[in-house]
């Protein structure tokens, strides 16, 4: 068992010495499709991930200065009877470990403005009483590491596999300052991406 443990542990560490230095780049900029999908709940009957969850595709654009970035991802749920938008404004970070000339693991950690949109007037009801309009504006924060394999310098594909906190202010329908309809709660998006990125 020992020498079971000796070995993996002398692998991994062959492994992370023979990966290659990552090539650091000063500015990059880039724009990625995005499919895969999109989990959530929060704590109230009103909380967006309660109309959006499932399938899901979009797209996202942004700049990083050394490890700091800003991007701004739209996403848009293929089921359900609402048909959720979701346009999320980040600034955070993340970083790509390079395993070889063409494989990375990528991490990022970033803070994001939410906001959300549905085709449909969605309401809640309780005991046929209009309760509030579904909260789709808020702030979170959410991360996560996935694999990345790049080819012909400027294109990538991979995934990234993200778990966020999110809190939505009110209904969409009331003032930011009423917090009685507020809500918070987990999400999860899975997805993957073809990327195109140019760096200097």
């Amino acid at each position: 068992m020992r020498r079971r443990l000796l070995v993996a542990l002398l692998s991994g560490f062959i492994l992370c010495a023979s990966a290659a230095p990552a090539e650091a780049k000063f500015f990059e900029v880039w724009g990625s499709g995005l499919v895969g999908g999109g989990w959530g709940k929060g704590n109230g009957n009103t909380d967006f991930y309660r109309w959006a969850s499932g399938g899901a595709g979009g797209f996202e654009v942004g700049a990083k200065i050394l490890f700091i970035s800003a991007f701004v991802d739209y996403l848009r749920w293929f089921g359900g009877e609402e048909g959720a938008n979701l346009i999320t404004f980040n600034l955070g970070g993340d970083y790509a470990l390079e395993l070889g000339k063409t494989f990375a693991i990528v991490f990022r950690l970033a803070f994001g403005y939410y906001h959300g949109t549905l085709p449909t007037d969605a309401t809640i009801m309780l005991d046929n009483v209009e309760v509030n309009q579904v909260n789709t504006r808020g702030i979170g924060v959410h991360g996560g590491l996935g694999p990345r394999i790049t080819f012909l310098k400027f294109f990538s594909v991979g995934v990234t596999p993200e778990i966020g906190y999110h809190y939505f202010f009110g209904g969409a329908g009331k003032p930011i300052t009423s917090t009685d309809q507020n809500s918070s709660g987990f999400d999860l998006n899975v997805l993957a991406y073809f990327r195109v990125g140019f760096g200097i």
